[in-house]
């Protein structure tokens, strides 16, 4: 049994929402910066939304407008769509919307399950976890509904983050939660998992570089190249890891530009002090991102061409969002004046 009202009209809508993504043209393309609004910390406020902004006119819209506790904004492949986590009538779904919150649709809308951490597995399927504890990992086809469990052990998942292909999902794994775990590759039809780590740490969510042949972690607890913190390369075949920066702060993914030139990071020498960097993808040219006004900043976002970064911002232990040009050296707000924010993730294109 479904809940009242999501039956005839939810598939309808569904489809409607998949014609779309598949016909070309058919939302404006546009670099636009989505971010976890009303929080005044990491927390799993009620009061959480999940905000979208144009980068070029700077108008702000709360897509998450008569949900709670929305999190964990995660873009289509070509920026058309945006799916984030909320709570309607007292359970966690994963909805789906235009860049502008049209269009929005609860793509799982289950009576009992609680789905979370949202990813587009290209612009039909979406990975995102399951559970109460969120133990378990699902892949969901838009076009027919089928729902697959790809997890095959139940642990305690990051979000799931795709591989360019769409042929793996990578998610850190953790026997406890808050613990430190392993990195796994997941095949997205099925066939298995494989760790490419066996060394438990502190992970932070994965990232693929564009071509698909790297993953970039943040770490810490695992000595690599002579230091227990910092930023990692491995071969998704399998291999030898590289350090490419130190002092990587893990509870911030790494970023990456679409072109696949520039890498972004935070910076922790303690766990109470961070700061962004920017590099070369393969470490070279390590510079701190020049934005004094801030206490602390983190949550680096590259822009598609990497000529700019999105990043949370802490003042009078405030956190907002902002957009530092790396030409230009300026820095400019995201979020409107008087709301906080955190998280900000850049759209593809």
């Amino acid at each position: 049994m479904r809940r009242p009202g999501t039956g005839g009209p939810l598939r309808g809508s569904l489809l409607a929402l998949v014609l779309a993504l598949g016909v070309p043209g058919a939302v404006r393309a546009a670099p636009y910066v989505a971010y976890v609004g009303n929080v005044p910390v990491h927390t799993a406020s009620p009061e959480a939304k999940v905000m979208v902004v144009d980068v070029a006119t700077g108008a702000a819209v709360n897509v998450s407008q008569g949900l709670s506790s929305a999190r964990s904004p995660a873009w289509a492949p070509d920026g058309s769509r945006l799916a984030f986590e909320a709570i309607e009538n007292g359970l966690c779904d994963i909805f789906v919307c235009r860049p502008d919150g049209s269009e929005r649709v609860n793509v799982t809308a289950t009576p009992e399950a609680w789905e979370a951490s949202p990813a587009f597995v290209g612009p039909g399927r979406l990975a995102y976890l399951e559970g109460p504890d969120r133990t378990d990992l699902v892949l969901l086809d838009l076009t027919t509904r089928e729902k697959r469990t790809l997890s095959e052990a139940p642990r305690f998942y990051t979000g799931p983050v795709p591989s360019p292909d769409g042929r793996f999902l990578a998610v850190v794994g953790a026997a406890k939660l808050g613990g430190p775990g392993d990195l796994y590759l997941i095949a997205t039809d099925g066939s298995g998992t494989r760790n490419l780590t066996r060394a438990p740490a502190l992970y932070s969510p994965p990232t693929f570089t564009p071509d698909g042949t790297r993953i970039l972690v943040a770490f810490d607890g695992r000595n690599l190249g002579g230091t227990s913190r910092g930023v990692a390369a491995l071969p998704v075949a399998g291999g030898k890891p590289t350090l490419v920066a130190k002092d990587g702060y893990p509870l911030a993914p790494v970023s990456v530009s679409a072109d696949g030139t520039r890498l972004a990071y935070a910076s922790s020498s303690g766990y109470h002090t961070t700061w962004v960097r920017v590099a070369q993808i393969d470490g070279r040219d390590d510079k701190a991102l020049e934005a004094a006004q801030f206490h602390i900043i983190g949550w680096p976002s590259l822009a598609p061409d990497g000529g700019s970064v999105a990043f949370q911002g802490v003042y009078a232990a405030t956190y907002t969002i902002h957009l530092h040009d790396l030409a230009a050296g300026k820095t400019r707000r995201l979020s409107p004046e008087g709301e906080t924010g955190v998280c900000p993730v850049f759209s593809p294109r």
